[in-house]
């Protein structure tokens, strides 16, 4: 019983904390900033909001241009966009999604 407990810890450690982005969501679908998904694709960079989304965000520019070709572009990787998001500073994390939120997204909740 103690073997399979330190396995669950160990295991919780491993694959729960592992880097990640934030939620965002508008209207009854939810993604994490990043994933790989078609429905995303069309919902930030079909409609144009991304792009509006980073010129509202007070971040380098040369990471705006990282985040929209790697969720916009054939070159698009989660973990390309984790990795950027992980060299954000706080205030440029928070920058970035009240930049979201002022263009009608929620972030890091998932509506029922």
């Amino acid at each position: 019983m103690k073997r399979f407990l330190t396995i669950m810890v160990f295991a919780v450690l491993l694959f729960g904390c592992q880097p990640s982005t934030f939620v965002i969501s508008k209207g009854t679908k939810a993604y994490y900033f990043g994933r790989e998904s078609k429905s995303l694709q069309r919902l930030l960079c079909d409609s144009g909001d991304l792009k509006r989304i980073l010129r509202d965000a007070t971040i380098p520019e040369h990471l705006k241009e990282g985040f929209y070709i790697y969720v916009c572009t054939e070159n698009r990787s989660e973990q390309k966009v984790i990795s950027l998001y992980q060299f954000l500073t706080p205030e440029e994390r928070k920058s970035l999604k009240r930049a979201f939120i002022r263009h009608g997204y929620t972030v890091n909740y998932v509506p029922c």
